[in-house]
């Protein structure tokens, strides 16, 4: 079913950026990474060529797409959106810092069927597609239940996953609080899990699997 809707809808998204919001992307990364002390580990992970690559996270902050834009090398920034929705950004300042961060809005009140073609065309134009499977910020800190939006779209596309696991952000700017405290953050970049012939529910459960386990274990890689 989600096959054949995606070929017939997920060209409409049309990723791209002006200089101006390259501008801020480049002034933005520097002062995120000196301002939370930021630590990443397994890079090695990311892909070495273009192929798309679905990320999938766990959220802990309004801040988590500059958290992770930060960092990612260039060459996987500049090909990286985001999805996030548009109720959290209410301000002029937030939806300024959702486009530098190539954060693609999505309403609320959109339907699945509308918004998984939409997701989905940023990976068939050769890009990367970020999500939060959560779907919200955790009020806990701990990963909350995740939605299988994001395997719906890998197994129909045949993308891998890379899941990343970010610690800090929570401390940092839990939901709720405005200013962020300076507080280190660790961002973890996982073993990229194969997809093809695999059903939804089996990808969204090696993938929920393997964030909480690294989450409960720190920082650690293996």
């Amino acid at each position: 079913m989600w096959e054949k809707l995606l070929d017939q809808s997920s060209n409409g998204f049309t990723a791209g950026r002006s200089l101006l919001l390259r501008a801020g992307l480049i002034f933005l990364v520097p002062l995120v990474r000196f301002y939370f002390h930021l630590r990443v580990t397994g890079k090695w992970h990311l892909p070495a060529d273009k192929t798309p690559v679905l990320f999938a996270m766990n959220h802990q902050s309004y801040l988590d797409p500059a958290l992770v834009s930060s960092a990612f090398p260039s060459r996987i920034r500049r090909n990286i959106w985001f999805i996030a929705k548009d109720k959290y950004f209410n301000s002029r300042f937030r939806r300024w810092f959702a486009k530098v961060c190539q954060v693609m809005l999505i309403s609320q009140n959109m339907r699945l069927r509308q918004a998984i073609p939409t997701m989905a065309g940023i990976l068939k134009q050769g890009r990367h597609l970020a999500i939060f499977p959560e779907g919200t910020r955790t009020r806990t800190g701990t990963p909350g239940e995740f939605k299988k939006t994001f395997a719906i779209i890998a197994a129909a596309t045949g993308c891998p996953v890379i899941p990343v696991v970010i610690q800090g952000a929570f401390e940092s700017a839990k939901a709720g609080k405005k200013i962020p405290r300076r507080v280190p953050v660790t961002i973890t970049i996982l073993p990229p899990i194969p997809t093809q012939g695999l059903d939804p529910a089996t990808i969204a459960a090696k993938v929920e699997n393997t964030i909480r386990q690294t989450v409960e274990n720190g920082d650690k890689v293996k």
